[in-house]
């Protein structure tokens, strides 16, 4: 294409993303070309910045992405939902390319897990195509990535951090089969909570119980249908659980749902439940989140523990349309609370380290 676009790229944990110029790849047929819009700044792209998860550099972090379809390869005529597809449509994607014919996609239906995995904002940008990760002006999107039409309806701010934040939250739900008039706690108040909570107030949870650290959060939460709100800092474990109780007759919640990603928040959660409750971890996505707990309690009080990690399509789709079909309810809009400029991602970093905001939207 004789082109070229920029992208700030990670070249070591804990120091300043820098920005660079790469040469816009030609579009191999199945492939796709789009022009970045919106990207928010997600808990996981922090993980690697600061050095809590290991990562290839250079790379270009960034995996909730919006953007416009600046060229199609040959054979590309349809998004994920068979709605036709070209060049200007906006649109968002899946974390991941599988190939959909390996152990875990074809007979495990872990998409997410595929031996052949490339995932946005995670893997190397050295060799071309170089642009694959969300903070910079142009995506490489390759065969095995599952796209969706975005609805004009949705502002870019609403759609990305559906990407990857609820539907995250989406496939937890359905692997914890959380149900109508059930008790639900869950652990944290940043995007994964607040999308959890209103997901809980959508479909006719009994108490929404939000537990976090930060007060401005937790007022937050409020408007995405949280019933009651913990500030834990300065409790003990004991007047958690006591508080929780106190909210669900005595029993303790029917599912709880670690979203904070900080280890003593699991056995924590455990004995919030009530006896025959489920938890699913989703938070601790980096090594060495290491938790200690009573394996007898987990017998005798027979509990279910799922642990999750990405999402498949489907979620993605559910997330979106959860979006368009609850937009008039919540404000969604009000998750992103802070905007930079490509230029200014480092300053994006710090704002979304202080955790001042919800999410922080990176716009080329």
């Amino acid at each position: 294409m004789g082109k070229s676009g920029r992208a700030a790229v990670m070249t070591a944990a804990k120091t300043d993303l820098e920005i660079r110029e790469y040469p816009l790849p030609e579009v191999e047929p199945g492939c796709m070309l789009v022009r970045i819009s919106c990207c928010t700044i997600c808990g996981s792209d922090l993980h690697t910045w600061t050095g809590r998860r290991q990562s290839p550099v250079p790379i270009i972090l960034g995996h909730e992405i919006v953007g416009h379809i600046v060229e199609l390869g040959r054979g590309v005529t349809m998004d994920s939902g068979n709605n036709p597809l070209k060049v200007g449509d906006r649109i968002t994607w899946t974390i991941m390319d599988n190939c959909g014919k390996c152990y875990f996609c074809r007979e495990k239906g872990l998409m997410m897990k595929c031996s052949h995995l490339k995932k946005y904002g995670h893997d190397s940008c050295a060799a071309p195509p170089h642009f694959v990760g969300g903070f910079a002006e142009y995506c490489y999107l390759t065969p095995g990535t599952c796209v969706i039409r975005v609805p004009d309806a949705l502002t870019d701010e609403e759609v990305a951090p559906a990407n990857c934040a609820l539907a995250t939250v989406v496939a937890g739900w359905d692997m914890i089969e959380v149900k109508p008039f059930e008790n639900v706690l869950i652990q944290g108040a940043g995007a994964l909570g607040v999308y959890a909570a209103a997901l809980a107030s959508h479909y006719g949870c009994r108490r929404i119980i939000v537990a976090d650290v930060m007060d401005h959060r937790l007022e937050v939460v409020k408007r995405f249908g949280a019933t009651d709100t913990i500030n834990a800092k300065g409790l003990s474990d004991d007047e958690v659980i006591g508080r929780v109780r106190d909210l669900t007759g005595g029993f303790g919640a029917d599912v709880a749902m670690e979203l904070a990603g900080f280890p003593p928040l699991l056995p924590l959660g455990l004995k919030c439940l009530r006896t025959g409750g489920r938890m699913i971890e989703i938070g601790n996505a980096f090594a060495g989140a290491m938790f200690q707990c009573d394996a007898s309690d987990i017998v005798f009080r027979c509990l279910t523990i799922r642990g999750l990690h990405n999402y498949d399509t489907v979620h993605l789709q559910k997330a979106v349309d959860f979006l368009q079909a609850a937009r008039e309810r919540f404000p969604f809009h009000e998750i992103v609370g802070e905007r930079v400029t490509l230029d200014k991602i480092n300053d994006g970093l710090r704002i979304a380290e202080s955790g001042r905001t919800i999410r922080v939207a990176v716009k080329p």
